[in-house]
């Protein structure tokens, strides 16, 4: 038997890879409905197509143009060769944990994890289960990994958002730059939007800045929040039959905080790792570790910046030669991305001393 805990999009795409595999899973949600709260922007690459096919039941619009801020308010505005897709986080959630479900995999709900005495997963007054197998997918503070000894040293962002009633160019999407944090701005239509930011610290002082900078009229309709992890390279993911993924396994792209298609891609090579009995540190490394690791030297550089080298970089950036370089090329690989652009723009190298 099979016990994944955590019922988001990578326990339940997991859950249902296992069981299409004729494995016995049980999919452990400790919240009564699947998708809530929401934690995510809901702002997806077109690159998750090559995983999960994409339905109107919980797709919510489309984006085909960015345009990134400095602190000057200077921009830089491009054309994406493939569009983003925004999507509804609750019923793409319960997508998943159905699809799982018509696998075999079998979901309980309102199940809270609290330990795990080898052969049993302890739950909260509820009867343990008996596994042979324990899967945490249960979010960056995962007990999973912390029972286990796979928890570690880590580090977060504080993730802050409202969706508020606003007006919006539907398919623009705006990141800002700023030495304090990460802002966006994600039509879901004309009329509604989600704006939030990523901060390490003072998140709270930072959103209410950030609400007023955007300087729009607005009405809120609900606040969401969330810690993101910081990508950890040195993380161990696998010990004595228990195997961490996703948010639990610190799978976020270091450079915008998301991390639904890097969790997904992982889930299939824990899948493969289980079912062929392979090494499942190395089989997801080979697949996603050399971007998260260029997204972290990306973050690194990033995080040394001042407002000066902030509008300095969009200056450079606002050339035709190298808009077309990102504008052409997905952001789930930003190694990539450095490459090209520094082709184009060597003038970006001087920024590397920010690593130090």
């Amino acid at each position: 038997m099979i016990s994944i805990i955590g019922a988001g999009p990578i326990g339940s795409y997991t859950a249902y890879l296992l069981a299409k595999e004729n494995q016995e899973v049980h999919l452990f949600e400790d919240h009564h409905e699947i998708g809530k709260p929401v934690q995510c922007t809901g702002i997806v690459t077109n690159s998750i197509k090559n995983i999960i096919p994409i339905e109107r039941k919980f797709l919510v619009n489309k984006i085909n143009k960015v345009k990134v801020f400095s602190p000057n308010k200077k921009n830089i505005e491009f054309k994406l060769k493939n569009p983003n897709l925004i999507i509804d986080r609750t019923k793409f959630d319960q997508y998943l944990a159905d699809k799982a479900e018509k696998a075999g995999a079998r979901l309980h709900t309102n199940y809270k994890f609290i330990d795990f005495k080898k052969p049993y997963v302890i739950f909260n007054d509820r009867k343990p289960f008996k596994t042979d197998i324990l899967i945490g997918a249960d979010g960056p503070l995962s007990r999973v990994a912390k029972v286990s000894g796979l928890y570690g040293k880590r580090e977060f962002v504080i993730g802050l958002q409202a969706r508020i009633n606003s007006s919006f160019e539907k398919n623009l999407v705006k990141f800002y730059l700023n030495e304090n944090y990460f802002g966006w701005v994600v039509p879901e239509s004309r009329d509604i939007g989600r704006v939030g930011i990523a901060a390490k610290s003072n998140a709270k002082d930072h959103f209410n800045s950030f609400l007023k900078l955007i300087g729009k009229k607005y009405k809120t309709k609900e606040y969401q929040s969330g810690l993101m992890p910081v990508y950890d390279p040195s993380i161990n993911t696998f010990k004595d039959n228990i195997y961490l993924v996703g948010d639990a396994a610190t799978m976020v792209k270091p450079t915008t905080y998301g991390g639904i298609v890097q969790g997904l891609m992982a889930a299939e090579e824990l899948s493969k790792a289980i079912i062929s009995n392979l090494d499942y540190n190395s089989l997801w490394r080979a697949r996603i570790g050399k971007e998260l690791r260029y997204g972290l030297m990306i973050r690194k550089v990033m995080d040394n910046f001042s407002q000066k080298d902030y509008n300095e970089l969009l200056e450079l950036l606002n050339k035709s030669n190298v808009k077309r370089v990102i504008s052409n090329i997905d952001r789930d690989f930003p190694s990539k991305i450095l490459f090209n652009i520094a082709l184009k723009q060597p003038k970006l190298l001087k920024f590397i001393k920010n690593l130090y």
